[in-house]
């Protein structure tokens, strides 16, 4: 099997792209709300521009910042990089394996530390958040998040070379497909061990979104690795096929999914203080049984 490596470096430039573009991203508005939260001196900056541009303060925050707690970060890049080194092929093999896929011989990742609050993925480039390190703040690890985001890029390559035709997923849906799909893989027995988790359910706004399937209600990140794990090992079938169900599955209750996201943007982390907004959320949605789908790809494959 070839193996990618995870290379760390860090650019500048790119950090300051990132913060403007979550800054006023249309799709992740909370985002914002997050960085100032992270960053109340940045928030006060913003509104005394005194007619300086946004790069131009952000550059300089992020340049004072960095200084200030220059010591910190170099300490937490280099134990970043010592452990990839010891355990980055040894998680790349097991995340192939999950998910049956073939990197190409040339195919790497970067990771660039930043101190956004949240750890966001661009292609083959992704930014691990090391805020929450310089807090001395309980935060995952590099090697949790590297996998984590080339599990996205997996998902995303996969879905797109065996079954963009087939299945139209909404930008909302393709990305609840891609992080409930994050943490089902991460919690398979391979990973969970050498990652240290234990029923991690993914991102926030996934928490509180429940599916009723068969008259019974359950965490929709539970829901779906049940499907994984009776797919994989008692249907023995391959990750294309289980990606086909998990996505038509998605797209069978799009509507609702896009409804939630609609919440969350919304509220972000501060829904549970907003009693109506929050009940409404955790409305499960009705899903219909995959048994279906199961025999549908059963078929396919040749099956019995």
């Amino acid at each position: 099997m070839q193996i990618p490596s995870i290379k760390i470096k860090y650019s500048f430039n790119k950090e300051t792209e990132i913060f403007l573009d979550f800054l006023h991203h249309p799709q992740f508005p909370q985002h914002r709300n997050m960085i100032f939260r992270a960053f109340k001196e940045l928030k006060i900056a913003f509104n005394k521009k005194n007619g300086l541009e946004e790069k131009l303060i952000i550059k300089n925050f992020i340049k004072n910042f960095r200084k200030k707690h220059n010591y910190k970060i170099k300490k937490i890049i280099n134990q970043s990089k010592k452990l990839l080194k010891q355990n980055s092929k040894k998680a790349l093999v097991r995340l192939g394996l999950l998910t049956d896929y073939q990197w190409l011989k040339n195919e790497n990742y970067y990771a660039f530390p930043t101190i956004l609050p949240f750890s966001p993925y661009k292609k083959n480039i992704f930014f691990f958040s090391i805020l929450g390190a310089i807090y001395n703040n309980k935060q995952h690890n590099i090697l949790f998040v590297s996998i984590h985001e080339i599990s996205h890029f997996i998902v995303y390559k996969t879905l797109k070379k065996f079954y963009d035709k087939k299945i139209s997923l909404k930008k909302e849906s393709f990305y609840f497909l891609k992080e409930i799909l994050a943490p089902v893989i991460m919690n398979q027995k391979p990973l969970q061990s050498l990652l240290k988790i234990r029923n991690y359910l993914g991102n926030p706004f996934l928490r509180y979104i429940f599916i009723i399937n068969k008259n019974k209600k359950i965490q929709i990140t539970t829901f779906f690795q049940r499907i994984y794990e009776k797919a994989r090992y008692g249907g023995k079938m391959d990750f294309k096929q289980i990606l086909e169900i998990m996505a038509l599955l998605i797209f069978s209750i799009e509507n609702e999914l896009i409804k939630k996201n609609k919440i969350w943007n919304q509220y972000g982390n501060d829904l549970i203080n907003n009693k109506t907004a929050f009940k409404k959320y955790c409305q499960p949605i009705k899903i219909e049984a995959p048994e279906q789908l199961f025999n549908r790809s059963n078929r396919r494959s040749g099956r019995c």
